[in-house]
C-alpha cells in the first residue's frame, strides 16, 4: 500500500514539473487557454426572451438603501418641463446631505436578477455650450414583457462600465452629448449600479393595456429618430426608447414582504405631503378626450418627444388629486413676470416664477372647473393660483376654451393680470387677442 502511495505522489511530482516546464518554456499558454475557454463559456439565454413567471413578482429587492430614503415621487407628474407626457416614471428623494442644501447620496441596487441591456451617457450644458453636468441612465430586462430602468445617476459602477466594454464601445445618439450602447450583462438582485442623491426609475409592462391617450400616435414615434441621420444602430435605439403608454408603478412589482415599506414613502419631494387614496402610486396624467386633462402641444402634428415641440399639461397633483395643476413650461405667452406676487425688485424670481407650474383648488361651476369636467364651447376662469405649492401668487386670471375648429381639439388659454378674480371679468368670457393655442 505503501508502494502504491510512493508512485501516486510520484507521478503527480512528474505532472507538475511538466507543467512548469510549460510555463517556463510557454508564458502566455495559461492566458491563451483562458481566453480560449471564455470564448467558448455559453452565454445564459437573455431574460428578454423568457416568459415572466406567472403570479411571481419580477423584482425581489429594493431599488436602494431604504433608510436613505426621504420620499418617492408618485408616477405620472406633471411638473418637470421637457418630460416626456405622462412622466414614466418615480423619483427616489434622498434625505438631506451634508448641508441643509444638500441630499444625501445613495447607491443604486439592482432589484432583481435582470440583464442590462443599454446604457446611455448624458452631458448636460448651460447657454453657453459649457457643461454642467453628466449623468447615466440604464436600461434592463427582467423578463420577455417586463422592463425597467435608473435615469439620473451621477455615477455608474466602474465594474458594470467595465463589462459592457468602456467607453470605447459607446456610440452618439443625436451628438457627442448622448452616447449608448446595448449590451447583454447578467446582475443579480443587490448589486451596485451606481450612485446618485436621488434618481428616477421607470418601468413598464407590454403585457397590460396601453394607458388612455387621446392621441396616443403622439407618443409611439420614435424619441430617437434624429439620431438616425448619424447612423446610430436600431438596436441601441429601439433599446432606450420608453413605451410612455405602458409605464406602470414600480412599486407595485416588488415583493410583498418590502412593497409596504416603499410604498409608505409615496409624497413630494420634501417629504411634506404624503400621498393620499387607495392607488397612491397612480398615474394622474391620462388624457381624457373631449375634456381639458392631460397633455397638449404646441405644435398640431409632430410628436411632442421632438426636440423643437414642447408639452404642456393640465392634470391633479399626484400628491392631492383635488388640488389641480397647470403645467404650462413658460408656453403661456400672456402668463408675464408682473403678475407674480412678489417684490418689482425681485426681477429675476418673478421671471422664473412666471414659468413655474401653477396650482389651485378645484371647485364645482364654471370657475376652477377640474379638467376632466371641461367641455368644448364654453368658456371657464381659474382664479387663486399659486407658483408650484407653496410660491407666490398671480395677480390675475386664467381663461380657458375648448373648441374643434378645425375638426381636431383646440385649446385656448390666456392669463389676464387686469383683473384680480373671476367675477370681475365681464360677461360672456372671452378672449382678448393675447391667448395662446394648443393642439392634441
Amino acid at each position: 500500500m505503501h508502494g502504491l502511495e510512493h508512485f501516486m505522489r510520484l507521478a503527480a511530482c512528474l505532472v507538475v514539473a511538466a507543467g512548469l516546464g510549460a510555463v517556463i518554456k510557454w508564458p502566455d499558454a495559461g492566458r491563451q487557454y483562458t481566453e480560449k475557454v471564455a470564448q467558448l463559456r455559453i452565454e445564459p439565454a437573455p431574460l428578454a426572451g423568457r416568459a415572466c413567471v406567472r403570479g411571481e413578482s419580477p423584482l425581489s429587492g429594493p431599488f436602494a438603501p431604504i433608510d436613505d430614503i426621504l420620499s418617492v415621487s408618485p408616477l405620472g407628474g406633471v411638473t418637470a418641463p421637457g418630460e416626456p407626457l405622462p412622466a414614466p416614471y418615480v423619483r427616489l428623494n434622498t434625505l438631506q446631505g451634508a448641508t441643509a442644501f444638500e441630499r444625501r447620496t445613495t447607491t443604486a441596487l439592482a432589484p432583481a436578477r435582470a440583464d442590462v441591456v443599454a446604457i446611455e451617457r448624458h452631458v448636460a450644458r448651460d447657454a453657453a455650450g459649457a457643461p454642467t453636468g453628466l449623468t447615466w441612465s440604464v436600461h434592463f430586462a427582467a423578463c420577455q414583457t417586463v422592463r425597467f430602468s435608473y435615469d439620473d445617476l451621477d455615477e455608474i459602477s466602474p465594474d458594470l462600465l467595465a463589462k459592457a466594454g468602456g467607453l470605447k464601445a459607446f456610440v452618439e445618439i443625436g451628438g457627442p452629448d448622448h452616447l449608448a450602447l446595448t449590451t447583454q450583462l447578467r446582475v443579480r438582485a443587490g448589486e451596485v449600479i451606481g450612485k446618485a442623491d436621488g434618481f428616477d426609475i421607470a418601468l413598464e409592462n407590454a403585457a397590460v393595456p396601453p394607458a388612455a391617450l387621446d392621441r396616443p400616435e403622439r407618443y409611439r414615434p420614435n424619441t430617437y429618430n434624429h439620431a438616425t441621420a448619424i447612423n446610430a444602430p436600431q438596436t441601441i435605439i429601439d433599446a432606450i426608447s420608453p413605451d410612455v403608454s405602458r409605464a406602470q408603478c414600480p412599486l407595485d412589482y416588488l415583493p410583498e414582504k418590502i412593497a409596504g415599506a416603499w410604498k409608505a414613502k409615496l409624497g413630494d419631494a420634501f417629504g411634506f405631503r404624503k400621498a393620499r387614496g387607495d392607488n397612491a402610486c397612480r398615474t394622474a396624467l391620462a388624457d381624457i378626450p373631449g375634456t381639458a386633462q392631460g397633455a397638449w402641444f404646441t405644435d398640431a402634428s409632430h410628436n411632442g418627444l421632438t426636440r423643437k415641440v414642447s408639452a404642456v399639461a393640465l392634470a391633479p397633483d399626484v400628491i392631492d388629486p383635488a388640488r389641480l395643476i397647470f403645467a404650462l413650461h413658460g408656453r403661456l405667452a400672456s402668463l408675464g413676470a408682473d403678475m407674480v406676487g412678489l417684490s418689482p425688485f425681485l426681477e429675476d424670481e418673478r421671471a422664473e416664477a412666471a414659468r413655474d407650474f401653477l396650482t389651485f383648488e378645484a371647485r364645482k361651476g364654471r370657475i376652477n372647473t377640474p379638467f376632466d369636467k371641461v367641455r368644448p364651447g364654453e368658456s371657464y376662469c381659474y382664479e387663486g393660483l399659486r407658483v408650484n405649492f407653496v410660491g407666490p401668487r398671480i395677480n390675475g386670471v386664467i381663461l380657458l376654451a375648448l373648441s374643434e375648429e378645425t375638426g381636431a381639439p383646440l385649446m385656448k388659454i390666456e392669463a389676464r393680470g387686469d383683473v384680480l378674480s373671476c367675477i370681475d371679468l365681464a360677461e360672456p368670457w372671452s378672449f382678448t387677442g393675447a391667448e395662446t393655442t394648443f393642439y392634441r
